[in-house]
């Protein structure tokens, strides 16, 4: 990881600034006070926020209700540009905005989701999204009055830290969870153990319902066989029932058959009589009836008609010529009339429009004139042919109209002469079906005969059908008995079976619960006498091994700063122990800068411990120190120089107002605070030249 940049608006002493931070080492220089702190806090929040236990007042400039920081990385390649903003409330200062850019691709997000992708591109475990950043803490920053605290923390405090730190402490989180196990198992052994008392009860249990379940079974068969018997016997008997049944049909059918002789017999002799009586009505009526009319005179008398009708269509047709010449004549002398009315009074001729003569019209007057007399000559004569015609139609129409008379009464007496024709053929037909009736009830009275000889055969088997009846509901009677006892034994059967599968049921469960008690006790037995001494031992050596390698770097860091007036290593609580010569020293009766650089190797040894134990992280290539010389003598404020250039990091961020520091590092960002602001000074990322350093070279001969 590399910080690129910082903006700031209102955090705690800045009003608003912008920090670029290059690679190399740097120095954040200035007088206490100055902001070197405020940049570095900013930094933390920019990455993780809020942290527990830490307020917004903490950060949010006094008197200001809005504080933003910006941070600029770079990790892994990717650009990384995180906001944050800090917003006060009524009572209290909250989170208010939150965002991350990634290779330009921006996401507003939560304050745990910011964190939680954060600490994903860092590469810690994400178990510190809800906790403090120890790690962060104490691989890249930690605030200047922490860097001893943990030198000074009770032993079991310190080991819980590193525990944490190290991850080792999944370790004790197993044990405690182990034994949180334990004691749910032993609850569970003891639950199961409950559980399957009374199973070996059960099972003799079992064994007797399954010997009854077996004779209720047997019981059964022994029943069906009955029931199959009892079966075969009724159907046999319902066969000879409805054999009886049939033969009492039969006997059934000829009664009806007679019944239907009887009434055909009664029909026919019904028509008998009444034929007879027809036939003596027609003879009656025969003797009584005598012909009026010949069949000679009614011919003579219809040719006559025949004649007057020729004549009078003749007469009719002379009548119609007669009147069609008439009327001709009629028009004709109309004609002339007026003719001789037009010449009478015409003075020129039309055509040749020349005056006409009167001699002229004379002539043709005298000629029309002519014309009309012999005109109204023969339409008297035609008159008087036409009134005689008339008058021979009139005679001819009264003379027919007696000629149909007459031939109306003589069609009357032909007619009765062909109702005597009808009444003796009818006395014929009568006479032919008088004789088939005659022989049809004499058929059906022999055919009666005959049935009621064959109903007394059948008479005995009605008495059969009675007795086979009742012994039919006998055999039915002892059936259903017999149904109703198989039933009860297979409702019997069907309790028992349930009862034998709740049975087995209860025993297969309490067996499973058995073979599960069985390896609930073989887990307890090897949690507690191998996999807890397991975890316990893993545990064990690698905190030794942690120990070791720890206790190494911090003599190195330690010889480093000090030389060889101490020789330091780490007991089993992590804890510094400082001898010299033969003499344990106490940490508390330690100079201040013999305690800074305690604290520094320590500080020191953690990072590289760390940084070696989770090899996924992206802040090992870049370390803040915080005022790591408190207290420091020359001498030992000199040898700094060595561990700066011992840390070899891609970026190192130191913070101190130490001026002999601004000779050990590449850049220098001056900070200054006027009118209670912070403000970056001019002439920031500039190497200043290290007097007090040639001054000495010049002394040395």
């Amino acid at each position: 990881m590399k910080i690129k940049k910082l903006n700031l608006k209102n955090i705690r002493s800045y009003d608003s600034a912008e920090i670029y931070f290059p690679e190399g080492s740097l120095l954040l220089a200035g007088d206490v006070g100055s902001g070197k702190t405020s940049l570095l806090l900013a930094i933390e929040y920019a990455l993780f926020g809020l942290q527990p236990g830490q307020t917004g007042s903490a950060l949010l400039r006094n008197n200001k209700n809005l504080a933003e920081v910006s941070l600029e990385l770079e990790i892994d390649g990717k650009e990384i540009f995180i906001e944050r903003k800090l917003r006060r409330g009524t009572k209290t200062i909250n989170n208010d905005y939150a965002a991350i850019t990634i290779d330009g691709k921006k996401f507003e997000c939560s304050i745990t989701e910011l964190k939680s992708r954060v600490l994903k591109i860092l590469g810690y475990p994400s178990e510190f999204i809800k906790k403090t950043n120890l790690l962060f803490r104490y691989t890249v920053y930690t605030p200047q009055e922490q860097m001893k605290q943990i030198i000074i923390e009770d032993p079991q405090a310190r080991l819980n830290i590193l525990r944490y730190i190290f991850g080792i402490d999944k370790y004790k989180t197993i044990r405690e969870n182990l034994q949180i196990l334990l004691s749910k198992v032993k609850d569970d052994s003891k639950e199961l153990q409950g559980e399957i008392k009374g199973l070996d009860i059960e099972k003799e249990n079992l064994k007797n319902l399954k010997s009854v379940s077996i004779l209720l079974s047997n019981k059964i068969k022994e029943i069906q066989f009955q029931i199959s018997k009892k079966i075969k016997e009724r159907e046999q008997t319902e066969k000879e029932c409805y054999d009886l049944e049939s033969k009492i049909k039969e006997k059934e059918k000829l009664e009806t058959d007679i019944e239907k002789a009887k009434i055909i017999s009664s029909s026919k002799k019904e028509q008998l009589n009444s034929i007879n009586q027809d036939i003596s009505s027609l003879k009656n009526m025969l003797s009584e009836f005598e012909p009026v009319i010949k069949e000679e005179e009614l011919r003579i008398l219809v040719n006559k008609i025949e004649k007057t009708l020729k004549e009078t269509e003749i007469n009719q047709l002379v009548y119609i010529q007669f009147s069609s010449e008439y009327s001709s004549l009629e028009q004709n002398m109309a004609e002339s009339i007026k003719k001789r009315e037009r010449i009478f009074k015409i003075d020129t001729c039309p055509t040749c429009l020349q005056s006409v003569p009167q001699a002229h019209k004379h002539n043709i007057m005298l000629e029309t004139e002519k014309n009309i007399i012999e005109n109204k000559k023969a339409l008297d004569l035609l008159a008087e042919k036409r009134k005689q015609v008339q008058e021979y139609l009139e005679n001819k129409k009264k003379e027919k109209f007696d000629l149909d008379k007459q031939k109306i009464n003589f069609e009357i007496s032909r007619s009765r002469i062909s109702e005597i024709d009808k009444a003796k053929k009818k006395i014929e037909d009568l006479a032919k079906t008088k004789s088939i009736l005659e022989k049809d009830i004499e058929i059906l009275e022999k055919h009666q005969f005959s049935l009621r000889e064959n109903i007394f055969s059948y008479s005995k088997y009605s008495n059969l059908h009675k007795a086979k009846q009742e012994f039919l509901k006998n055999v039915l009677r002892e059936e259903k008995q017999i149904e109703i006892s198989l039933a009860e034994t297979k409702k019997e059967l069907e309790l028992k079976d349930k009862e034998i599968n709740l049975a087995e049921n209860s025993i297969k469960t309490k067996e499973d619960k058995k073979t599960k008690l069985s390896n609930i006790l073989d887990l307890q037995d090897w949690l507690n006498n191998q996999f807890f001494s397991m975890v316990s031992l893993i545990e064990k050596q690698v905190m030794i091994k942690l120990r070791m390698e720890f206790s190494k770097l911090f003599s190195k860091w330690f010889y480093m700063i000090t030389g060889e007036v101490f020789e330091v290593q780490l007991d089993e609580s992590f804890t510094p122990l400082i001898r010299q010569g033969e003499t344990e020293m106490d940490y508390s009766f330690l100079s201040g800068g013999e305690r800074t650089a305690i604290a520094l190797a320590y500080r020191l040894a953690l990072n590289q411990t760390i940084n070696s134990l989770l090899s996924q992280i992206k802040t090992k290539d870049i370390i803040i120190l915080d005022e790591p010389t408190e207290g420091f003598s020359e001498a030992q404020i000199d040898k700094i120089r060595d561990v700066l250039s011992e840390l070899k990091v891609s970026q190192l961020i130191v913070v101190s107002h130490e001026q002999k520091i601004e000779g050990f590092v590449d850049k220098i960002i001056r900070l200054k605070k006027d009118s209670d602001s912070s403000h970056q000074d001019l002439g920031a990322f500039s190497k200043p030249t290290n007097i007090p350093s040639i001054l000495e070279n010049i002394e040395k001969p």
